[in-house]
């Protein structure tokens, strides 16, 4: 799709965005801000692991549970209940002491898991390969993809990820 066609899919728009899955469009001279860029990342479902698969995270399955995920991580008007009843979605939660202190959403499409919206509360970390076991044993066999920049990034590759491209999201 060429910037044209995008900017003509946000016309009449006051508020647009999109995301460049591919970092092949420079929205910049057309009005559009760059929110961020990010790099896709995969992982092979056979990378080996240096630990027993974890029981550190479980799976959210109540309302209540979800409402205090969403709390952590702004996605309360995004993530809605029905989502705990989809066989291919699983929101997982880390719990310490009774608290959520990191999240993550794993969704079976098209042969591979997405892992998305993973997230820590302050004075907390995401460990990727615990993370990528705990969906791993909820959907065995698939690999796994997502995107992550910065240290979120960092933390995916120490994980077992692997950088696979780039990819940009552009706001009006």
């Amino acid at each position: 799709m060429t910037l044209d066609q995008v900017l003509a899919r946000l016309d009449g728009r006051p508020h647009g965005a999109f995301k460049d899955s591919f970092a092949a469009i420079d929205a910049a001279d057309a009005g559009m801000e760059l929110l961020f860029a990010a790099t896709w990342i995969h992982r092979n479902p056979d990378v080996p692991w240096d630990r027993p698969a974890p029981n550190s995270w479980t799976v959210v399955r109540t309302s209540k549970e979800l409402a205090e995920w969403t709390s952590h991580h702004d996605t309360e008007a995004v993530l809605l209940p029905g989502l705990l009843e989809r066989a291919h979605i699983t929101i997982l939660a880390r719990p310490q002491r009774g608290a959520i202190v990191a999240g993550a959403v794993a969704r079976l499409a098209s042969g591979v898991v997405d892992i998305s919206n993973v997230y820590a509360v302050p004075g907390h970390a995401v460990d990727w390969a615990e993370l990528a076991t705990a969906v791993g044993g909820r959907f065995p066999g698939r690999p796994l993809v997502g995107y992550e920049h910065g240290e979120d990034l960092e933390a995916a590759m120490t994980g077992g990820f692997e950088p696979v491209g780039h990819l940009r999201v552009w706001v009006r």
